[in-house]
């Protein structure tokens, strides 16, 4: 790993958002890309971020505090019982906590080891719907039946009723808007993607994160394969530079847990 090229990129966006404060717009971005999926990637950021800044979708969450430097690690799509304990394992040798999106549906019995971990070594374990459903194509009865679903199973499992919740695919109109936060829950979004659902080189992820870090970020990530190769890479460089990790719940002042 070259620390130095990463920490001489990292200081140089440093510098350049040091002043910056409000809600962000979403980064991530590689030369490794597909233009078509790079076209996809533009017009949904700006279809989604344009709204939650101007006010119109309330209660999503992109970003934390821009003037500190902290940033929440976030991973969507567990369980299993193979990249969820290596992801753990990470985290844990460098004492990072950070924030999972979980999916109802695969909480079966040879995954629960996996989501009590998370839970035990105090991690958030957080809803990312029962089946990964895309919720734009749902009516308000069967978003609330993919929200209630997945937090009663965690609950179950952790004795812990999540009300932080993220909808697959980032993919969210007005009615899922007002359905979710009609149910108590809070949207959380994401403002920088490592893009390691699509690029499969963990140096490119993880130079992707470094180069387009900022104060007060929530990092998408997923447990995956090229998750666990580059994780590593963006802790250790992070840390280099000074930067905080935690969980979404302490970065945003927000309850994760029903009382």
């Amino acid at each position: 790993m070259n620390t130095l090229f990463f920490s001489l990129i990292l200081l140089f966006q440093t510098l350049l958002f040091a002043d910056t404060n409000g809600i962000y717009d979403i980064r991530g971005s590689s030369k490794l890309l597909d233009t078509n999926i790079s076209q996809f990637l533009n017009k949904w950021r700006t279809d989604t971020i344009t709204p939650v800044q101007n006010g119109t979708y309330k209660n999503i969450i992109v970003n934390g505090d821009t003037t500190k430097k902290i940033i929440a690690l976030s991973f969507d799509d567990a369980p299993d019982e193979n990249n969820t304990h290596k992801i753990l394992d990470i985290l844990k040798k460098h004492d990072v906590k950070a924030s999972f999106f979980m999916i109802g549906s695969t909480m079966n019995d040879e995954n629960t080891t996996a989501v009590k971990r998370c839970s035990d070594e105090g991690h958030l374990v957080l809803n990312h719907s029962f089946n990964h459903a895309r919720f734009t194509n749902l009516n308000e009865t069967e978003i609330v039946a993919q929200l209630e679903l997945t937090s009663t199973r965690i609950q179950t499992l952790t004795g812990n009723y999540p009300l932080l919740f993220r909808p697959p695919y980032g993919s969210i109109n007005s009615q899922v808007v007002d359905t979710i936060n009609a149910s108590g829950s809070t949207i959380i979004l994401w403002s920088l993607d490592s893009l390691d659902w699509t690029l499969k080189d963990p140096y490119a992820v993880a130079n992707n994160v470094i180069s387009n870090v900022r104060n007060g970020d929530i990092i998408l990530m997923h447990r995956n394969p090229t998750s666990v190769a580059s994780l590593e890479m963006v802790i250790e460089t992070l840390h280099s530079i000074g930067y905080t990790f935690t969980t979404v719940d302490k970065m945003l002042g927000l309850t994760a847990y029903k009382q």
